[in-house]
């Protein structure tokens, strides 16, 4: 069908041709003739665009900036090349990107004439966490007076991750004190070593003092020690995913705890209750928090009857960190079947900045007779966590 209009429109332009010259035979005068003169050059070049070959042109797109994090900017390059110095002198590039759900279209008309290279770079300013795709680049060559235009779509495919944003925070135990009754502020990970129990392969970001060098002298490979943890604790975060005004705050808010628990050399356990839940477990390597991190970066939230929990069981040993932004009593209640001590548990719930407390203090007073921890956070509140302790 476009071949056939394509076609249409270049009939269209000989018989444009073949009518002037027929009127300025016929008519004889000099208005009839100056006519034609004029035409004939359009005409000419509208013919020869027709004739020229789309496939003489090769598109490449590069994606300047790899590792980007919400409301950052990302810079792509179009290079537009080819071989043949045919004068072009409309051309429309159309890159065309996917995110999510939603299609955009970056548009730019340029004036190409004899150039054989030429380069569009253009920034996305304040880019949204997410994948995003960017499977064509459609280019549409137009003629003077757009009696002729050709297009073809060049498979480009590229693709980059807007990954959630990271707040530095303290990372410190979620209980309220210890096996020896000594008290410690929330959230500390930092690990409690006393004596090796085994070896690991070494990880990018491991102490030196850890690093086993007996076995290094034997294999010639780097081990790193592991020590019994005395008084630290294992956690798990519980990431619930379902619809909610808070959700990026959310995902952001997990994000923040697995980079710090990485940078304090602790273990974590990271859950996304979904339509699809996932375990991420003991993540204490570069590698490991890498793939949870692009996790993070690509999941959607979902309708509330679709999120699930994961078949297993949370460990006992485990204090669960849950993050909602949608606090609800049937979640809770599941999230009570998925864990075997509801003391352990601590929910943040995220709020937005303009909530009114009131408005939740009943819901919060049931999920407290329950044994749980409820504490309200708002975006300021993401790097002195626990600070809005809701107490009983």
């Amino acid at each position: 069908m476009i071949e056939l209009r394509s076609f249409g429109r270049f009939v269209n332009v000989l018989s444009i041709g073949i009518a002037a010259y027929v009127f300025a035979k016929f008519q004889g005068s000099f208005v009839s003739w100056f006519i034609f003169y004029t035409l004939i050059p359009f005409v000419i070049y509208s013919v020869l665009l027709y004739l020229y070959p789309l496939r003489d042109l090769t598109v490449e797109r590069y994606i300047e900036d790899q590792h980007v994090t919400r409301n950052g900017r990302v810079s792509i390059r179009v290079v537009l090349k080819r071989n043949l110095p045919f004068p072009l002198l409309y051309v429309v590039l159309l890159d065309k990107r996917v995110h999510g759900k939603r299609e955009k279209i970056e548009r730019k008309i340029t004036l190409l004439g004899f150039r054989r290279t030429y380069e569009h770079t253009y920034l996305l300013q304040n880019v949204q966490r997410g994948e995003y795709t960017l499977p064509t680049v459609e280019v549409e060559v137009v003629d003077f007076f757009n009696w002729i235009r050709k297009r073809k779509v060049f498979v480009v495919h590229n693709h980059f991750l807007v990954y959630p944003s990271v707040t530095a925070m303290v990372y410190e135990s979620a209980s309220n004190g210890t096996s020896e009754g000594q008290q410690r502020s929330a959230y500390m990970l930092a690990k409690d070593a006393t004596t090796p129990s085994s070896i690991r392969e070494y990880a990018p970001g491991d102490r030196m003092s850890w690093i086993h060098w007996k076995s290094f002298a034997r294999t010639s490979k780097l081990m790193t020690k592991e020590f019994d943890e005395q008084r630290s604790e294992q956690h798990t975060v519980l990431l619930d995913c379902g619809m909610s005004e808070t959700f990026e705050e959310a995902v952001e808010f997990a994000a923040s705890i697995i980079v710090s628990a990485r940078q304090n050399h602790a273990k974590l356990t990271m859950i996304t209750a979904s339509d699809q839940p996932k375990i991420f477990p003991s993540i204490h390597s570069a590698d490991h928090t890498r793939q949870a991190l692009v996790h993070l970066a690509k999941i959607q939230p979902k309708d509330l009857q679709q999120v699930r929990l994961p078949i297993e069981k949370a460990p006992s040993r485990d204090a669960l960190l849950l993050i909602t932004g949608n606090l609800r009593m049937d979640f809770i209640h599941r999230v009570l079947t998925y864990t075997r001590d509801a003391s352990t548990i601590v929910c943040f719930v995220m709020l937005p900045a303009d909530t009114h407390v009131k408005s939740l203090e009943p819901i919060i007073d049931q999920v407290k007779l329950l044994g749980i921890t409820v504490n309200l956070m708002y975006p300021s509140d993401h790097s002195s966590v626990l600070k809005k302790v809701v107490s009983s």
